[in-house]
């Protein structure tokens, strides 16, 4: 710090020459001067550093002394001044960038997101918009707490937000709202249901009695447990059934292979768009912007001119890279149409496939797929039933 002082005052380094240059030391002690990092060459001259507005009183003071003063170098000070004389635009501009630094921070220019999972960006942001929260916003008139209460009236699938302002950058934090669990009585009658035709293997029940037992065939709709629940000292009462029967369930599945896919092949052409957004306005840098290219893969790269986590800037530079590929044609895949099969079945039974099996044949120009499966799921369905439909034998 110290030597960035001194250069800004402009310092020297000079050589005092003469019989007696102790003499010019001490006549600088006495006079206020300062000589820094003084040492001696020889025995008539003494190197010192001195600040460039001491050296006329210094000068003076090795003529009274008869020495010789020698400068070796000068840094700073002076120099420093022609040069920002001679380009007056450097400071101008330095300030003039200092000035819109601070003043564009006062203004949102990019929000930042985080927790959200089920709501979607495109959602919070209108709601912000909604609230006064958009690109250009002047923050400090923002209330933190009315920005809440309206965002969360905005979207009532949130359980609290909060918008923390860093800089030009609006940090949005939400918490979306726990979906309500099912709420149910136990005494309310309900029973347990085949769900699909199958063979019982395993039966627990949780709540209720059970009507079947492993080894029986159940079809669609036959009631495995039901909510009846029968007393030796008093009259029935009703419960809402809960349990687990796993069956041995089959199923078919039939699928259309069609003759050929179409995909995208090896690349065929390049372009890139250039453009520059100020705010909400857009500068495109090419020629035909409202001519769209047909048949070509967009990819967009926004680059935001800031520091992350300190400040952003209204200017945001966009490269579009369009590829186009050429079509190409493959053949029928029966084996892609039996893995998609299978995985649809999965996603739709509360169990696992113990066993399956694909046939492939042509019908009509079409190749079709067919799939066989034993699979174990719990076959148990809730439904509601009321105390004469349990009553009833």
């Amino acid at each position: 710090m110290k030597n960035l002082s001194y250069r800004l005052r402009g310092e020297a380094e000079a050589e005092i020459c003469g019989v007696f240059p102790e003499s010019v030391v001490n006549r600088c002690a006495s006079s206020g001067i300062a000589l820094r990092r003084l040492t001696a060459v020889d025995g008539q001259t003494l190197r010192c550093q001195v600040d460039e507005r001491d050296l006329e009183a210094l000068q003076g003071l090795c003529e009274r002394c008869q020495c010789e003063l020698r400068l070796l170098s000068l840094r700073g000070g002076s120099r420093y001044r022609r040069f920002l004389q001679r380009r007056i635009w450097l400071p101008v501009t330095a300030l003039l960038c200092t000035l819109a630094l601070l003043l564009s921070s006062l203004f949102i220019w990019d929000v930042t997101i985080y927790g959200n999972e089920r709501v979607s960006r495109g959602e919070i942001l209108r709601a912000l918009r909604k609230a006064g929260v958009s690109c250009g916003s002047f923050w400090p008139a923002l209330s933190a707490d009315l920005l809440r209460s309206q965002m969360l009236e905005n979207l009532p699938t949130l359980a609290w937000v909060t918008v923390n302002m860093n800089g030009s950058r609006a940090v949005v934090l939400v918490q979306e709202r726990a979906e309500k669990p099912e709420m149910y009585s136990e005494s309310e009658c309900c029973a347990l249901c085949a769900s699909h035709t199958g063979i019982v293997r395993r039966v627990s029940v949780l709540n209720g009695r059970s009507l079947v037992q492993p080894g029986q065939a159940v079809q669609a709709g036959e009631t495995l447990v039901t909510g009846k629940l029968d007393s030796l000292t008093g009259p029935a009462r009703f419960v809402r059934a809960r349990g687990e029967i796993l069956a041995d369930t089959w199923y078919e599945l039939t699928a259309v292979c069609p003759p050929a896919q179409r995909y995208k092949g090896e690349r065929a052409g390049v372009k890139h768009r250039f453009a520059l957004i100020l705010g909400e306005n857009r500068l495109n840098f090419y020629g035909k912007t409202g001519k769209t290219l047909d048949g070509y893969d967009k990819i967009r790269h926004d680059y935001i001119l800031g520091v992350e986590g300190l400040f952003a800037l209204p200017l945001r530079f966009v490269c579009e890279t369009y590829v186009r590929r050429l079509p190409g044609d493959a053949a029928a895949d029966p084996g892609a149409m039996e893995a998609r099969l299978e995985s649809y079945l999965r996603e739709r039974i509360d169990g696992e496939i113990k066993a399956c099996s694909f046939t492939d044949w042509e019908k009509d120009g079409a190749q079709l797929v067919s799939m066989r499966a034993r699979c174990l799921e719990n076959i148990a369905e809730i439904r509601m039933t009321t105390q004469a439909e349990e009553a009833s034998p």
